[in-house]
């Protein structure tokens, strides 16, 4: 008479049990394996799309602030040129609200001359420097300018409504 424990093929029915264990555990390790890999993917992709997304908008807020200080160095030139700042060479100075991170600075030299007629006509060389406070950014704009005597700056300024 056959033990009750045996199969036919002559093995127990606990190691039966246990190879169908084996399987199953191996098949769910594998899943896991699997599942873990694809998490590590997806942390280092969406890492990558992070790293690239922020030097983006790094490098739109340069821009912007850049742009701003070519506003600001055009706008004080523009003044310079209407006769509302005078002409002369100034040290930095905090520009006003609401542009309290902003510094302006002006140099004015006198334009060299190349021949007769440029040594008679009186230009200068308008250089204006825009620096922000905390971030490394200037911006410079020079243009050459006529000089004008304080009377005509005056009369000018006093012509107008």
């Amino acid at each position: 008479m056959k033990p009750l424990s045996q199969t036919p093929a002559g093995r127990s029915r606990g190691s039966h049990l246990d190879e169908g264990f084996r399987r199953r555990s191996v098949q769910r390790a594998a899943v896991l394996m699997e599942v873990l890999l694809a998490l590590a993917l997806f942390v280092g992709a969406a890492a990558v799309a992070t790293t690239a997304l922020n030097a983006s908008l790094e490098s739109v807020e340069r821009q912007k602030l850049g742009l701003h200080a070519l506003n600001l160095a055009s706008s004080t030139l523009a003044e310079l040129q209407l006769g509302q700042r005078p002409l002369a060479a100034q040290s930095p100075r905090p520009c006003d609200a609401p542009f309290q991170d902003w510094s302006w600075e002006r140099a004015v030299s006198p334009l060299e001359a190349e021949s007769a007629e440029a040594a008679t006509s009186s230009q200068v060389r308008a250089e204006v420097i825009i620096r922000h406070s905390t971030r490394p950014i200037a911006q410079r704009l020079t243009q050459i300018l006529p000089v004008r005597s304080m009377t005509n700056a005056n009369a000018n300024a006093s012509s107008t409504p």
